[in-house]
């Protein structure tokens, strides 16, 4: 193996690593939060005080890439004049606030796709609705029941979010810059699940269209907003911010290609979900655009059937697969991803960032890719 691409894998480790070791360290601030909420709240009844115990399991689980993006934001940018917070761990708080908003992202997108499983585990208006189905006449009433649930902890946990952020302990110039990013790239972010769930046929998708998608529901919030939360909170120059911001888009539409790759070739087991549900909800991704601009006739009836259509038959998902191999369009989403992790390590070169951070930002950018869940 040269050189070069040892020391490239060593940088990927070492953001692993990193990502890993904060995702732990923000568990206690998330599970001490709910705690709290679950008290605050249980005199109003378990209706509400549910809430707490719904997101504890859910923060509980996952990656938390988010998290572990907040606080190397922060330690990639600090400086000897960086706002100091009043509280041990105010940096933690302000990761976890982007895990709670996560997640209440994540409860409704569970709500759209009609997804029961999350992680491997019932989604939270599917755990509601098997709760309360003996108290309904139908599943169909008892499904609504548990949406309605679930769509209310939503709209929930986007409040919560500011609420765990304005607690972090930070000076309040620092803070009211940190809470309209966060409520910015909010609003970014429910603007691409618009622009998701927008009634386009297949024939009529575009490249474009998609990438818009990817930029504004992923790459916002999965990696801009946290990287640039942390640099807020270190008080870092907005030249700095600027570079980060042109680093973090390419490199988090990336991680939604390799997404819906994993999506429609991955293992269910490690990724917690069916690996036919992307098909089945007519999820807008490049492979599915690009197999149908390069595919014959026939290939693009079989596309045109089975995008969006929850009843598959047997063999529907293998033929996809094929389709998708065959016409060139996953090598050609695999490239374009592999371009893009390139623009945004280019990006961060240019930037004021120590030669140490950029490494792991560049190893960060490679792992996005790399990663098989």
């Amino acid at each position: 193996m040269p050189v070069e691409d040892r020391s490239a894998l060593a940088a990927v480790d070492k953001a692993k690593q990193y990502l890993a070791e904060n995702a732990v360290a923000v568990n206690p601030v998330l599970e001490q939060f709910w705690e709290a909420k679950r008290r605050e709240w249980q005199p109003l009844g378990e209706s509400v005080a549910g809430a707490a115990d719904a997101y504890c399991h859910l923060t509980a689980n996952g990656k938390k890439i988010r998290a572990g993006l907040v606080k190397m934001g922060y330690d990639a940018c600090h400086h000897e004049s960086s706002p100091r917070s009043t509280v041990a761990n105010g940096v933690l708080r302000a990761a976890g606030s982007v895990e709670i908003l996560h997640n209440a992202f994540l409860i409704h997108d569970d709500i759209v796709d009609h997804s029961d499983l999350r992680r491997s585990a019932p989604t939270v208006h599917r755990r509601y609705a098997d709760k309360a189905r003996s108290r309904f006449n139908t599943e169909l009433e008892a499904l609504a029941y548990g949406q309605a649930v679930a769509l209310n902890f939503g709209d929930k946990g986007q409040a919560l979010a500011q609420e765990l952020l304005l607690s972090s302990g930070f000076p309040e110039g620092v803070l009211l810059r940190a809470v309209t990013l966060l409520s910015e790239v909010t609003i970014d972010t429910v603007a691409g699940q618009l622009l998701d769930v927008a009634d386009v046929k297949l024939c009529e998708l575009t490249e474009a269209q998609v990438l818009r998608i990817h930029e504004y529901k992923t790459a916002h919030y999965t990696v801009m907003l946290p990287l640039l939360l942390g640099g807020v909170l270190a008080g870092v120059h907005e030249s700095v911010l600027e570079g980060i911001r042109s680093y973090a888009i390419p490199i988090g539409i990336a991680f939604q290609i390799q997404d819906d790759i994993l999506g429609l070739y991955g293992d269910s087991d490690v990724l917690g979900k069916p690996v036919d549900s992307d098909v089945k909800e007519g999820k807008k991704t490049l492979l599915f655009v690009h197999a149908y601009e390069a595919g014959s006739a026939q290939e693009r009836s079989v596309l045109e059937r089975v995008h969006g259509n929850s009843d598959l038959a047997p063999g529907d998902l293998e033929r996809v697969r094929e389709i998708v191999r065959s016409t060139g369009a996953l090598s050609r989403s695999e490239e374009l991803a592999r371009k893009l992790v390139r623009q945004g390590k280019d990006c961060i070169q240019g930037t004021a960032l120590a030669p140490h951070w950029k490494r792991i930002l560049g190893g960060l950018a490679d792992y996005f890719i790399l990663r098989r869940y």
